[in-house]
């Protein structure tokens, strides 16, 4: 069983190497956006923030602000599409390998341009009652919200711009998305 145990051990080491290689890499990989140490350092910060009480690991919010960073080069708004996205699907309530299936999926679709079956239908077992107050507040149906993401009709960018904003205020009386995902 000590083998057991080393190889166990390894990993977990291995693991939090690489947790805190993501995060310590952040500031040089956003200088190559021409985005300063300084605000990767604020951001890093404000994520911590912003995730305490919840099951989002750091360096899962970095690397997906990253991602985000490379399609539209502004960190703010990577931080804020992020954190509207992850809460969104926390309040969905889905398993976590649903979750992290979802936030990857939509990430992808952004980074895209538009979204396909196989990511819309991810979005739908995650968090389908955050998708119909998204539908709502862009005054449509959910089963339309999917056609349009799909087709194109509907930008990634109009999306993720309703996810921001209902991650701040919420639709029909229901909370925003972060109290959602902070019940």
């Amino acid at each position: 069983t000590g083998g057991v145990v080393g190889g166990a051990l390894a990993m977990a080491i291995g693991g939090g190497i690489k947790r805190s290689d993501t995060i310590n890499n952040f500031p040089n990989v956003m200088k190559n956006f021409g985005i300063s140490s300084d605000a990767a350092a604020k951001t890093i910060e404000s994520l911590s923030n912003s995730l305490k009480g919840l099951p989002t690991p750091l360096d899962a919010a970095v690397s997906g602000v990253q991602r985000l960073v490379s399609k539209n080069g502004d960190l703010g708004q990577s931080e804020k599409m992020f954190l509207a996205v992850n809460n969104a699907i926390l309040a969905g309530g889905a398993p976590m390998e649903q979750q992290a299936n979802a936030l990857e999926q939509l990430t992808q679709a952004y980074s895209k341009g538009h979204m396909d079956m196989m990511e819309w239908r991810s979005l739908q077992m995650a968090m389908p009652a955050q998708l119909n107050q998204v539908a709502k507040a862009m005054g449509i149906t959910t089963d339309a919200l999917g056609e349009g993401l799909r087709t194109g009709e509907i930008s990634m960018e109009s999306f993720m711009e309703t996810l921001m904003q209902l991650n701040e205020e919420g639709i029909d009386g229901l909370g925003s998305f972060e109290e959602q995902a902070r019940r």
